[in-house]
This record gives structure tokens, sequence and C-alpha cells, in this order.
């Protein structure tokens, strides 16, 4: 009996160790977004109509075929494609991570080009899709939010590509959160090109020069922004989970303390019967 209530107290320490690690996740999550999502409301318009104008800027080098491709991209009526997967290294997100790989997978499906998928988890997932993990490159940085050399080594890498696809955690509100796409390279698709055939631009400097600008330092800053929405939806989802996890911890100890009991009372109504045993014996 001293054994199974040695074994139910080691268990019940384990369980308050665990409501404690998802108690401080919670705080720390909590106090994370406030940050994060002021971060982002910030400045939101100018990232819309930036986002839009370096759209407007390829339509029209397209358009008047001034485009200046990157060097080493393919001139070719297919498009170059890439799509990519960005989960993280950490776990303890909810279920955005494997949201962002069903999604992803699912697509590319029904799309050619080249896949990656970022983050730890990411390529753990794969482990289970071992036909589709043959064509999929796996990168990983070296922290959930890369640096900005990891992020210059990324668009550097990816400069080459007309399409970026992105697939990434989505902010709606704290108890929401979606998997989104967005084409980093801005992209016009043909039709959206012919729509914009009559609206004609200045361009001081020349156009070609502008787009290099556009190519680079603002895709850089558009990244950037998908990068903080993909932590502020990731650390909501980090709070909702924690949150269960510690009323589902909660709920356990609980039990624990009551099965304690249990087998300690049991413990002693037996002494206390060995007892009388010994006593009726000991009479006759």
């Amino acid at each position: 009996m001293a054994t199974i209530a040695d074994k139910r107290k080691q268990d019940l320490r384990e369980l308050e160790a665990l409501r404690f690690v998802t108690s401080a996740l919670f705080e720390v999550s909590a106090e994370k977004i406030d940050a994060l999502r002021a971060a982002f409301e910030k400045n939101s318009a100018f990232y819309t109509d930036i986002s839009d104008l370096y759209l407007a800027v390829k339509k029209t080098a397209l358009l008047r075929e001034e485009k200046s491709a990157p060097a080493g991209a393919r001139a070719s009526a297919t498009p170059h494609n890439l799509f990519v997967a960005f989960t993280t290294n950490a776990r303890f997100y909810g279920s955005i991570n494997t949201d962002i790989m069903h999604t992803f997978l699912s697509q590319i499906q029904k799309e050619a080009g080249d896949y990656l998928v970022v983050g730890k988890v990411g390529e753990s997932f794969l482990q289970d899709f071992p036909r589709e993990a043959r064509t999929i490159a796996t990168r990983s940085f070296q922290d959930d939010e890369p640096t900005p050399e990891e992020i210059k080594s990324f668009l550097r890498d990816t400069a080459t590509y007309d399409h970026v696809y992105i697939f990434h955690s989505s902010f709606v509100n704290v108890f929401t959160q979606h998997v989104a796409t967005l084409d980093i390279a801005h992209t016009p698709t043909t039709a959206s090109t012919h729509a914009a055939e009559n609206i004609d631009y200045l361009f001081e400097p020349e156009l070609p020069r502008i787009l290099a600008f556009f190519e680079t330092r603002v895709r850089h800053l558009l990244f950037r922004r998908v990068l903080l929405e993909s932590e502020l939806a990731r650390t909501a989802s980090r709070l909702i989970a924690m949150n269960a996890a510690e009323d589902r911890a909660e709920t356990a100890v609980a039990s624990e303390q009551k099965l304690i009991r249990r087998a300690s009372e049991m413990f002693r109504d037996a002494r206390l019967l060995e007892a009388f045993s010994a006593i009726a014996k000991w009479k006759t």
C-alpha cells in the first residue's frame, strides 16, 4: 500500500510541475500578445498602401516589358513558383503548425513548382508523408523568429522565383487564427495585369531602378510584416492552448489528490482492521 501511495504522490508532483509550466507559458504569452498586437496594428494602412503600390509597379513593368529580373531568373511563359510552409522549431502552439502543413500539402497537389518547409515541426510532420516529402526541401532558422541575416538569406535564395507563396499563421483575434497564403513577390496574374492596361504612370527615377528597390527593400519590409503577424497568431494560439492545458492540469491534480486521499483512507482502514483482528485473536 505504501508503494502505491508513493507512486500516486510522484504522479501528483509531475502534474503539479506540468500545471506550473502551462501557467508560466500562459502568463508569458498574455504579456507578449499585447505588445505584438500593438506593433502589428501600428501603421496598418501604410503596409496595405505600400503593398498595393508594389503590385502596381510590377504591373506597369510587365506591361512595358521592362521588368528587371533578378540574376539567374528564367524567362519563361510558365511562372516559376515556390510554395513555402512556415512552421516553428518549438511546439506548444496549439494546432496552428498542423493546420499550416495540411493546407500546404493539399495546395501543392494542385500546383506545379518548387516546395519548401521551414521549421523543425513541419519537417517532423513530413515524416508521416514520405511520398510527398521526396519532392519537398526543408530549412530551419536558428529560432522561431529569424535573424536579420537569416531573413536576407531567405529572400536572396527566393529572389529568382516569379511567385513565392508563403503559407503562414494569420491573426484574426485572440480566439481565432487561420492559415493565410501570401505571394511575397507580389507578381500580378495575367488577368490583373491587363486590368491595369489603361493606367499609365510616370516614374522618376526610371522604372527599372524603382522596381529593383521594391524587389529588395520593400519586399524585405513586407516579409517582416508577415513574420510579425505569424508571431502574433502563434502567440494567441499558445495562449489559448496553455489556458486549456492549465485547466486540464488543474482537473488532473484535483483527481490525483482525491485518489491519494482515498488510498490513504484505505490504508488506515486496513491497519485498523489488522489491529482489531489482532485484539480479537488475543482475547480468544
